[in-house]
């Protein structure tokens, strides 16, 4: 069984970035380069802690992102073993409540290629529960597994793992000029910009395949087999507030839910 070696990585550069993230991050780049190539055993908690002088907590939060981007698994005395490039990693979403919406905001990067207005027609009127006619925020948006909170562009090796189809209520005016600037979830976005506190979300998944437009965003064949996650955020009076429509291609995607008594 192979192991990492236990050098310690270089200095990160990305000094603004939460420590967790500047960890996972030289970690990502060491996976990249075959410093930890796959069936590697990365340091324990243990030895995190001493090697970077952290805490527990910071050691547990850098790993956690590396287990989401799926490039590492965590197994019972066994530890974590590398399991994929950054560049073949499936993103692993896990949620049992919806902080962990919140969270997956944080670790992933959203692009948004278009933001502008729609008019409802009678069928997606419907849907939402509105009247036709009713012109919403409407929304495009890419994301990303790699280096959410840059600036930049996404790297070469980072591979899209969703498009997001947004709608927001016309009460939310201005909301499209926030959406560039957000660096959270849209919902928290709207909770503390407009005062409206999300009550419930329902959550739809279904299978799908990919369309040429998706495909084409993407970088995957048409036709490919996809996974849709729809979230619709309701505020009081059972009134919806964002629409969220999601299509994850299937080899890039894990949803993992817990589910407790």
């Amino acid at each position: 069984m192979s192991t990492a070696p236990t050098t310690t990585p270089p200095p990160a550069v990305d000094e603004d970035a939460p420590r967790y993230m500047q960890i996972a991050r030289e970690f990502i780049r060491g996976i990249a380069d075959d410093t930890y190539p796959l069936g590697a055993h990365l340091p324990t908690e243990a030895e995190l802690c001493e090697q970077f002088g952290i805490s527990r907590f910071t050691a547990r939060e850098s790993i956690r992102v590396l287990v989401s981007a799926g490039l590492v698994t965590r197994r019972p005395r066994i530890g974590t073993v590398v399991i994929a490039k950054p560049d073949t990693a499936r993103y692993a979403q896990e949620a049992s409540a919806l902080p962990d919406l919140l969270q997956y905001a944080r670790d992933t990067d959203m692009r948004f290629v278009y933001i502008g207005k729609v008019t409802l027609g009678k069928a997606q009127a419907q849907e939402f529960g509105v009247s036709p006619g009713e012109e919403w925020t409407y929304a495009l948006g890419i994301r990303y597994a790699s280096d959410p909170g840059s600036t930049d562009a996404p790297p070469a090796q980072s591979r899209p793992f969703c498009i997001t189809r947004l709608f927001l209520n016309p009460q939310l005016e201005g909301i499209g000029a926030l959406l560039r600037e957000r660096k959270t979830a849209v919902y928290a976005l709207i909770e503390r910009e407009y005062g409206l506190a999300i009550d419930r979300v329902e959550q739809e998944l279904s299978g799908a395949v990919l369309d040429a437009d998706d495909a084409a965003n993407l970088g995957a064949p048409p036709g490919a087999p996809a996974l849709r996650i729809v979230r619709r955020y309701y505020g009081k009076q059972d009134r919806l507030l964002e629409y969220a429509d999601n299509v994850h291609p299937s080899d890039r995607f894990t949803y993992r839910m817990n589910l407790r008594r």
